[in-house]
């Protein structure tokens, strides 16, 4: 064999002995791949894939393209953690695969495919079931409770206070926490209603018993709801127990000075017809100061007043402090009010001189 001959062999083998060497390098490492996708497989572009050795310590991130896919070639064997974190850094889920030696290990982030079986994991356990039963079991109540509470405000509404009450009955066994107290207050209030409408004593009598039984364990389950303590107020005084009523409305005013107006006029109003003039004219100015624009409360407060008038030697009247003016405010903001003549009148007669000197009455000639 030449001398060339054998050179060119002796470079033929170093070259082959170099690739041999060479593939065991790059058959030692394989990668990862995937595509990533929404509940309704709309792609996740743009989306962070933290890749996390769990023998090692070591990680390394990459990002989707725009069809929502993503590919990290060059790891070692082994098993890794896959981190699937939105454009915000928020982690989404993640999965734990195995990479072998060779094409890249196939990893999808499916999130409609999560997301229903972890729906179906849930499911199957017994105390999401206990708890599902619970749910349709109270849903199923609720939908018996609110039927019967419409189905009673509809007959309230109609002034049918008595099937009312009746509705609101059968609601009441089905109520549970807050709507305990509501119902029992509408219960009070159809009795209370029915009460006012009925012809015969004791089935007023019977109506108001109830009514107040009501109030009683509504106010025990929300003592401090002032709406309850204002209605028990009308109903005492109904019932002639005033002295009872004026602290209902007290206390409502006391629970909601926002809305104390509104309570001191259903106090003034009951007391000026109770003939309790002189606290109606007080609970009335509470009215007017809180709520200057209240016109009926200032023509109550001016009637509160008016019997306060005294009367000069001369005839010449001369009205309390604010009867005046409690009048002329009524009229100012309700010309046209219910109540219009009435003031109009009151006023006239306040400013006019009466007659103190009899004067026979002339005689007729025949």
């Amino acid at each position: 064999m030449s001398s060339l001959w054998a050179r060119r062999v002796m470079g033929v083998a170093i070259i082959l002995a170099a690739l041999l060497t060479c593939v065991p390098v790059f058959a030692q490492t394989g990668g990862l791949t995937g595509k990533c996708s929404g509940q309704d497989a709309v792609p996740l572009a743009g989306y962070t894939v933290l890749i996390e050795r769990t023998e090692i310590r070591w990680s390394s991130k990459v990002k989707t393209n725009k069809k929502g896919e993503y590919t990290y070639i060059g790891l070692a064997p082994g098993t890794y953690k896959l981190t699937l974190m939105d454009p915000s850094g928020k982690t989404m889920f993640n999965i734990t695969n195995h990479v072998g030696i060779g094409d890249p290990t196939q990893v999808d982030f499916d999130m409609g495919k999560e997301i229903n079986n972890a729906k179906k994991e849930q499911e199957s356990n017994p105390e999401f079931q206990r708890k599902r039963a619970e749910e349709d079991k109270e849903q199923k109540t609720y939908t018996g409770l609110k039927q019967l509470f419409d189905q009673g405000q509809v007959l309230y509404d109609q002034k049918r206070y008595i099937e009312a009450a009746g509705m609101f009955e059968q609601a009441l066994p089905l109520a549970k926490e807050k709507n305990v107290p509501v119902i029992m207050a509408r219960l009070a209030e159809s009795y209370g209603k029915a009460a006012v409408t009925e012809t015969s004593t004791d089935a007023r009598k019977q109506d108001q018993d109830k009514a107040f039984d009501y109030y009683q364990k509504a106010l025990q389950a929300s003592p401090n709801d002032p709406a309850l303590h204002n209605n028990l107020g009308s109903l005492y005084a109904d019932m002639g127990k005033v002295t009872e009523a004026q602290a209902e409305f007290q206390k409502a005013a006391e629970l909601n000075p926002t809305g104390a107006s509104a309570y001191y006029y259903n106090m003034g109003v009951i007391l000026v017809n109770k003939g309790k003039m002189d606290e109606a004219a007080v609970a009335l100015k509470k009215c007017t100061d809180g709520d200057p624009n209240n016109a009926n409360a200032w023509y109550w407060y001016g009637m509160a007043l008016l019997g306060k008038a005294e009367y000069k030697p001369d005839g010449t009247v001369v009205p309390a402090p604010g009867t005046l003016e409690a009048f002329q405010t009524y009229l100012k903001l309700d010309p046209k009010g219910q109540w219009a003549s009435a003031a109009q009148a009151s006023l006239d007669q306040l400013q006019a001189k009466v007659e103190t000197v009899y004067k026979a009455p002339k005689k007729t000639k025949k």
